[in-house]
Order: structure tokens, then sequence, then C-alpha cells
């Protein structure tokens, strides 16, 4: 339908600017508009709103194809950069190709010469283990051949000649074997007869040479106290003999001390274990101090102590050595001493010079002397070693009867101290025992039982606190 205008852009008509996506719209509805207004006003309505509903769906469909192109244009960038993402890989992996074809087959390329020279390598090394060592592998087989024929020849000669020498050889072992129980019936006979008459008979000879000995040991130990007493001896010999008696056997006393007791470097050794028990404990005393070894150490080691000693040389060799040493009586000197005023008693060798009332005194006498926390000690030879108790105990004539060390620490409990501890001093040489290491081991436990009682150590040492 013409509204009588001729179209926008015709011949004639000057071209309208276009309005965006609407002028052709707006052109449109003028157009119906004038056509529709002049005839018929009710049906101008009806295509109005047909007008304006097709505008409606016409301004619909153009966002729908606005809305349609953006996403065409965000789907077109995403998909160049896909693309773009794509060839950069390619690249790369072409890249990484021609670097595989330039560079590793060159490696593989020398890894195969290398492979080809240690395949020719193993082959001549084949061939000379066949063209060399297997003949001498057949050498060797030969050799074990011959071995295993000569391994035959022996065998066969100790069937046919050495096993008949074993079995005769057995047969004298069985004959001896028989005529075993008569050996051993005499064997016994002898020990029977040992254990029955000889032992007997040499025991009861022992034990009375040792009650002999123990007599005559008691004779002269009677006679040295009488001497060291000044008091006469009832000898038949003149009066001028008798008086030069008491001074020889005095003299000899002395000797007797560094024949066998030790020289003083010895002694001093000794009294440096007694030395470390009285750290600490001064004033002490020591009873019958002899040459004053253990007052010399103490004086070492910074501890006041003082001697008291019945024999004047004794006392004169410590007063030479700067000593603090008294002549006089042990006993009475301890029973001077007021009560708890010291701090220790030594008593090395005495108490077997004295009887058992007078060691027994001794004790008492120290343990009121003592202040509480002193400290006591009683050395003195070692009962039961047997070596000592039958033998060298009675080397000294002084000596009166050993002090076994149980019946000491009963005395001592009983006066009111406590017996710390009792040492075993001065082990015998270890080559004087009887066990030795090449002995049968049944052998070796006896000997070793019998070193227990016959070497047990020489002396000992009781320890003792005043509470």
């Amino acid at each position: 339908m013409s509204d009588g205008h001729p179209p926008a852009g015709a011949a004639g008509t000057p071209a309208q600017p276009r309005r965006g996506g609407q002028g052709w719209l707006l052109r449109l509805l003028r157009r119906v508009a004038r056509a529709t207004l002049r005839p018929e006003p009710e049906r101008i309505g009806g295509d109005v709103a047909a007008a304006a509903a097709f505008a409606t769906a016409v301004e619909r469909e153009a966002a729908d194809r606005a809305e349609l192109q953006r996403r065409l244009d965000a789907r077109l960038d995403q998909s160049e950069a896909a693309f773009a993402g794509l060839r950069e890989a390619f690249l790369a992996t072409r890249g990484e190709f021609e670097e595989v074809r330039d560079r590793r087959l060159a490696e593989l390329a020398d890894g195969t010469v290398r492979a080809n020279q240690a395949a020719a390598v193993v082959q001549r090394e084949v061939e000379s283990l066949r063209d060399a060592r297997v003949p001498a592998v057949e050498a060797a087989l030969a050799g074990l051949h011959r071995a295993a024929v000569e391994l035959q020849r022996e065998v066969e000669s100790l069937r046919d000649a050495r096993i008949p020498q074993a079995e005769a050889g057995l047969e004298r072992m069985q004959r001896a074997l028989d005529s075993a129980p008569a050996v051993i019936a005499s064997v016994q006979a002898l020990a029977v007869e040992l254990r029955d008459q000889r032992l007997p008979a040499l025991s009861a000879r022992t034990d009375a040479l040792v009650e002999r000995l123990h007599e005559e040991l008691t004779e002269a130990a009677g006679l040295a106290e009488r001497v060291a007493r000044h008091e006469p001896l009832h000898i038949a010999v003149e009066p001028a003999v008798e008086a030069r008696i008491p001074a020889a056997v005095a003299a000899a006393s002395r000797s007797f001390a560094d024949e066998f007791r030790g020289d003083r470097g010895e002694i001093l050794d000794r009294a440096a274990d007694h030395v470390r028990l009285l750290g600490g404990a001064a004033p002490v005393l020591d009873v019958g101090c002899g040459r004053g070894e253990l007052l010399e150490g103490l004086r070492d080691a910074g501890v006041e102590a003082r001697g008291v000693d019945a024999d004047p040389a004794m006392v004169a060799v410590c007063r030479r050595l700067g000593l603090a040493a008294d002549e006089g009586d042990a006993l009475a000197a301890l029973r001077e001493a007021p009560p708890g005023s010291l701090g220790a008693v030594t008593a090395v060798h005495i108490v077997e010079h004295l009887p058992a009332a007078g060691w027994m005194a001794l004790v008492e006498g120290a343990a009121a002397a003592l202040r509480p926390g002193g400290v006591l000690l009683i050395e003195s030879p070692n009962p039961e070693s047997l070596r000592v108790g039958a033998g060298l105990f009675w080397l000294d004539p002084t000596h009166r009867a050993p002090v076994h060390p149980e019946a000491l620490a009963f005395v001592v409990k009983a006066l009111g101290l406590e017996v710390v501890e009792t040492r075993f001093l001065h082990p015998f040489p270890p080559d004087q025992a009887l066990a030795t290491p090449s002995q049968p081991e049944a052998v070796r436990e006896l000997a070793a039982r019998l070193d227990g009682w016959l070497s047990a150590p020489r002396d000992y040492l009781l320890v003792a606190r005043k509470p």
C-alpha cells in the first residue's frame, strides 16, 4: 500500500539519515497511520495495535540478533585464543622433535658403535676361552681323574692291610681292659692302706710335732716376756751370763722387727691404706707404734697423731724422725686419756702379743677414750691361713696366741662399738699357689680350695666406729 509519497531513498527524494535500527520502523508506522486514518478509523485502531505488536516482535528479534552477535564474537575470541595456544604447542613439539632428530639420534648411533665394539671384545674373550682355557680345564679334569684313581688304590690298601692292623690293636686294647680290674683293685687297696694306716699315722705324728712345737714356742714366749719385764731367767748358768741375756734378747727383738716385718719403705706403703681410713679423725693414738711408720704417714697427710710403745729403742727411732712418741704401756696410755678425747685409736700387730684379758682390756680402753664417731683400727695375723696360724705366726717368740677376727669382732661389739668391716690384707705371692692354669679342672679346683685354707691373706684389719 502506498500513501502517495515516494519511498525513502527513491529518485527525486532526498535520502533520510538512518537512525539506528528503529528509523525504518517509525517511517513504516507513519505510512500505515496515514493510509488507515482516512477512510476507516476503526480499522486504523486495529492496524495500529497490530503494527505495535509487530514492532515489539521486530524489536525482540533485533535484541536476540544483537545477543547472538555478542555471543558469536565471544566464541570467536575464545577460538582464536585456543588456536594460538595450539599453534604454540605445535611449534614447541616440532622443536623438541627436531632436537631429538639432530642430537639424540647421533647419541644412539654412538651407543650402537660402542655396543658393536663391546660385542667384538666379548667375542674375542670367548675365542680365548675356547682356544686356551678349555684345554686347561680338560687338563685339570685329567688330574682329578688320576687323583681319584690314587685314592681308590689307598682305599684298597686300607681294606687289605691297615684294617687288620687296627683290628689287632683293638684286640690288644681289649686285653688291657680285661686286666684293668686287677690294676684298679691294687690301686684301691693302696688307697685303703693310705686312708686307714699311713694317713692316720702321719696325722698323729704331725699332731705330736705341732703340739711339741706349740709347747716349745709357748715356753720361748714366756721366756721372752720375762726378759721384756726384766725378770731373771731361771737357767742354770752363771749370774754374769744371766745378766747379759736380757740386753742380748732386747737387741735381737729390734733386729727381728727389721728382718721379718719388712723394710721401712714396705711398711710405709702398707700404712698408706690405714692413713686413708683416718683422714679427719685427729687426734690419733697409735698404741705399740714400733718404728713409727703409721705415725709418719699420718704426719705427711696432715693428721695429728702420737704414739706409745714399751720399747725405748723403738721410741728413740720415732723421735729421731721427729715423730711424737712416748715410752709406756698401751693400756695405761688409753686409761690416762680423757673420755671422748680421741678421734682414732690404732693397734697394729699388738693384740697377738697380749693375753686374752689384755687385748680385751685394750679394746675397752679404746672404746672409752674415743669420741662419738671415732675410729678403732686393729691389725693382726690371720689365723684362718694355715701357713700363718701353724707356721709364720710362731716366728716371733713374743706372740702369745692368734686372735681370730670373729672373736675380736664379738668383743668389739660387746663393748659398744660398731664393726664397719673386716679386711684381709697382704696375700701370699701368686707363684706360691698350688693351683695353676695348666692343671686339669678337677685338680685345679681342689688345689684352689687348698690355697684358700693354706695361703689365705697373712693379716686382717678390723675397722670399728663408736656410735
